[in-house]
C-alpha cells in the first residue's frame, strides 16, 4: 500500500515535470528542490529520467545543469538523449561524461555511432568526449577519427592525443 506521503511526493514530482515540459523550468526545479531530499533521493530518481524523455532539449539541459548532479542520471534509459541535448545546446557538462561512461559500461556503443551519425556539426570538445568513450569501448579507429576531426577544428588537446592513439594502433 502506498502511503499518503509517497502519493503527495509523486503528485508534486509530476507537477514539477509538467512545469518543466511546458517551459517553466525554474518553477519545476523549485518544486523538485522543495520535495526531494537525502532521505528520498533514491526513490525519486525516476523523475529526472522522465524529464529527459519528455522535455524539449533546451529544458532538459537547463534542468540537468541546475539539479542533474543530485540525481543518478546513469540509471536513465535514454542516455543518448542527454548527450544529444547537450551537444545541440553547445553546453559542456560533466553530465555528458557520466552519460557516455554509462553507455559504454552497458555495452551500448551503437548509441555512440547514432550520436555521431545524427548530429552534423559536433563541437570539438564533444568530439573529444565521444573519442574518449570510443576508446573505453575499445574502438581505437573511431577514437582516432574523432580526435582528427576535433584537431582539425582547432582543439590542441585532440591533436596531442592523436599521436598517442596512433602509437597504440601501430
Amino acid at each position: 500500500m502506498v502511503s499518503e506521503g509517497s502519493r503527495e511526493l509523486t503528485k508534486s514530482l509530476m507537477e514539477a515535470k509538467e512545469r518543466i515540459i511546458s517551459g517553466d523550468v525554474k518553477q519545476g526545479i523549485d518544486i523538485i528542490g522543495k520535495v526531494v531530499n537525502s532521505s528520498n533521493i533514491k526513490e525519486t530518481n525516476w523523475i529526472i529520467c522522465n524529464i529527459v524523455d519528455a522535455a524539449d532539449c533546451p529544458y532538459v539541459v537547463e534542468t540537468l545543469k541546475s539539479i542533474g548532479k543530485i540525481f543518478d542520471i546513469s540509471s536513465c534509459g535514454n542516455l543518448k538523449r542527454i548527450v544529444t541535448c547537450f551537444i545541440k545546446s553547445g553546453v559542456d557538462s560533466e553530465l555528458v561524461d557520466i552519460a557516455l561512461s554509462a553507455m559504454v559500461s552497458r555495452g551500448k556503443s551503437d548509441q555512440l555511432d547514432k550520436i555521431v551519425q545524427e548530429i552534423n556539426d559536433i563541437p570539438p570538445i564533444f568530439l573529444m568526449k565521444l573519442a574518449t568513450a570510443y576508446h573505453k569501448s575499445g574502438n581505437l579507429k573511431k577514437e582516432e577519427e574523432l580526435l582528427k576531426q576535433a584537431c582539425n577544428k582547432g582543439l590542441k588537446e585532440a591533436c596531442r592525443n592523436i599521436n598517442q592513439v596512433f602509437s597504440r594502433i601501430t
